[in-house]
């Protein structure tokens, strides 16, 4: 039998209500502890780029760039411009948000999820969902993953809060609100698709939906789909954003076998910085094992697992595995939507095993004691993902100083100057916006070199990042009669060198 979330908590409404605060107030602070401290990495410039070409109307429609992703993110982040400002500020804040609001998510949909009674319950009391939402919240605030993604420009907050308001919709009956909330994850990024199938499952294991409610959410999603491929379609780049998606991906197929090895290793690390204690991750597997243990058991007075559970297991499984055997490239923000999942799964594994405990006073002891304990045993990477220490989200020191070249070229260079570029195109694209300059991109050192000695009567400056080998522009220029006078460098935060900027001179 499942319980259904109205059934009496062991959990008071006035302690739920003040721990659930104290869980957002904690999630907020920790995600506010990294803010600013990082530059852009290049899918987020370009996309803060997008952003500002729609606030200021240069191009609404992004006629002119060949968008690879769907267009709920790049407006959002214009809405977001047209408040702030043009500032990295402006284009982190909906992560902020969709990361906190994440926090109140999972804990509704914890509590909204049927949890499995014990076939023999003790007395009256059955725990539920209350418990599981608090505990999945708990642990989604303490992410050391969710927390460094939150100060970043990326697509992946977004898209994963709208899957976990589509989870709730669904899980409430709401079909109709379902279907919509998934076409807009879908419009934040295409892999909101892959979310699809758990959406449709859980709705009828929380639910009994009614022929209609299956005909509103295809409906509400056909709406949002619609209207995503209307924008493509009106737009005057070709082609779309699906296919210049793949385009821009390299294209998508199998991963090569002799590769598999170390996809699966590089795969399974990223899902262990979910947390980032090796113990703790082993005991929270092993009280999933333990839970599918006893479920197989039927042992009395434990629940065991119900469709809910496995559901929401075999589609991280599916999900991971997916991504092992295609040739998705292995970055940390494709896993970013697992997290609340995972965090779902063993807060209801937890909640489950906690049943065992006869006495409601201990269970109360036990629930406290294991916050508690969750609270000490991530105390030491959560410390390190506020400090941003930890190489997940966004940049960690690459682009250090970016910023503040950008600041120097606006107010020293003189307005029509060129600025040759190979690795620094988006970061320009969003840092320099509007600047009175000439951006030239140079495929090859022949095109730099020409470009260079044609416009030799106009302003010519180079900006080099020290991580990259510019002994070959060095040479070109010189064999162009074109030699490099430095006129400004900017340093990372351990004091090194970022980039250095040259004035190009002669002939």
């Amino acid at each position: 039998m499942l319980l259904s979330p109205e059934k009496e908590s062991m959990i008071r409404p006035f302690e739920r209500s003040a721990v659930l605060i104290a869980i957002l107030l904690l999630a907020l602070a920790l995600r506010l502890a990294p803010w600013g401290q990082n530059r852009f990495l290049e899918d987020e410039a370009l996309y803060a780029y997008w952003g500002l070409q729609i606030a200021t109307g240069a191009d609404p429609m992004l006629d002119r760039e060949p968008v690879d992703k769907p267009p709920l993110h790049p407006y959002t982040l214009a809405l977001s411009f047209l408040v702030l400002g043009q500032n990295e500020t402006a284009a982190r804040l909906p992560s902020l948000l969709a990361s906190v609001a994440g926090i109140a998510l999972v804990y509704a949909l914890g509590k909204q999820l049927p949890f499995p009674s014990p076939p023999q319950p003790r007395g009256n009391r059955r725990p539920g969902g209350e418990e599981v939402g608090l505990l999945a919240a708990l642990l989604l605030a303490l992410s050391p993953f969710d927390i460094l993604f939150a100060s970043t420009a990326f697509t992946d907050p977004l898209l994963t809060r709208l899957v976990l308001g589509a989870l709730l919709a669904a899980a409430k009956g709401h079909m109709g609100a379902a279907g919509v909330l998934c076409g807009l994850a879908a419009a934040t990024k295409q892999q909101g698709l892959l979310f699809l199938p758990l959406v449709i499952v859980v709705g009828p294991l929380s639910t009994r939906p009614r022929k209609s409610g299956w005909l509103r959410f295809a409906l509400g999603f056909a709406l949002i789909a619609g209207g995503t491929l209307g924008w493509d379609a009106a737009r005057a780049q070709r082609p779309g954003f699906w296919q210049q998606g793949l385009i821009s991906y390299g294209g998508l197929g199998p991963a090569q076998p002799q590769a598999l090895d170390e996809r699966a290793g590089a795969w399974l690390r990223l899902v262990g910085d979910f947390w980032g204690v090796p113990w703790l991750n082993v005991l929270l597997l092993g009280v999933l094992v333990l839970w599918a243990g006893t479920s197989a058991l039927r042992l009395p007075h434990l629940p065991p697992l119900s469709g809910v559970d496995l559901a929401l297991g075999a589609f991280l499984g599916c999900f991971l595995l997916l991504h092992w055997l295609v040739g998705f490239q292995v970055w940390d923000r494709y896993l970013l939507g697992l997290v609340p999942l995972a965090a779902l799964l063993v807060a209801r594994a937890f909640v489950a095993l906690g049943v065992a405990i006869r006495s409601t006073s201990w269970q109360r002891v036990y629930a406290a004691s294991l916050g508690l304990g969750l609270i000490l045993s991530l105390a030491g990477p959560v410390a390190q993902a506020a400090r941003n220490d930890l190489p997940l989200g966004g940049d960690h020191g690459a682009y250090d100083g970016i910023d503040t070249l950008a600041a120097y070229v606006r107010t020293q260079v003189p307005p029509g100057a060129v600025l040759y570029h190979y690795w620094l195109g988006y970061h320009y694209r969003f840092y320099l916006y509007g600047a009175p300059l000439r951006l030239h991109w140079y495929p090859d050192l022949a095109d730099l070199a020409h470009d260079a000695y044609v416009y030799r009567r106009e302003p010519r400056y180079i900006a080099f990042p020290t991580w990259r080998d510019s002994a070959p522009e060095t040479g070109a220029l010189a064999s162009a009669g074109i030699r490099l006078a430095p006129v400004f460098e900017t340093t990372r935060r351990d004091g090194s060198v970022s980039f250095r900027l040259y004035k190009l001179e002669g002939p």
